[in-house]
């Protein structure tokens, strides 16, 4: 008699706990979801840091969302390596034109791996109204994710033709 009510126990705790496994399952895939999710809304507040800071020439934003081993890739092919060489033409030079310049942007395209690197294609403008100049770029952005930060590694930008 015992030996069946200890096996019908055992048939009911092992029917409990396979109750539960879906269910767990189903909570873990809804953390991951969720996990996913913040990364990737970080990662789109990294993007707009850096093209927004750009754009108000907030030269102290700027620089803390460029990494140290930042490469660029210039509109006619110019190679920038390194943290000084990508945000000292910038600050000096770009940030202190006597004009203003404008660049609005839409984000076309992402993709986050694991929160630690993200890629971005955004169509830009390069507006200058007293000069007359409205240039059209393809711009890439890729960023690294470290110590919970994440920070611009590559930027090319390249010339969209009529």
């Amino acid at each position: 008699m015992r030996k069946r009510y200890y096996a019908a126990l055992a048939g009911l705790v092992v029917a409990a706990a396979g109750i539960g496994v879906p269910a767990a399952a189903a909570a873990g895939e809804q953390q991951a979801e969720s996990e996913r999710q913040a990364c990737q809304r970080s990662f789109d507040r990294a993007v707009w840091e850096d093209m927004d800071s750009y754009n108000k020439r907030d030269e102290a934003r700027y620089r803390a969302i460029i990494h140290q081993n930042m490469v660029t890739v210039g509109r006619k092919g110019q190679l920038f390596i390194g943290y000084e060489a990508n945000v000292e033409p910038v600050v000096d030079v770009q940030f202190k034109l006597p004009y203003e310049y404008s660049m609005p942007w839409t984000v076309t395209h992402t993709v986050v791996e694991d929160c630690k690197m993200g890629f971005a294609i955004l169509d830009a403008y390069y507006k200058v109204p007293s000069q007359n100049i409205n240039r059209h770029y393809t711009i890439s952005l890729t960023l690294v994710r470290e110590h919970g930060k994440w920070q611009v590694i590559k930027d090319t930008v390249t010339d969209v033709l009529p």
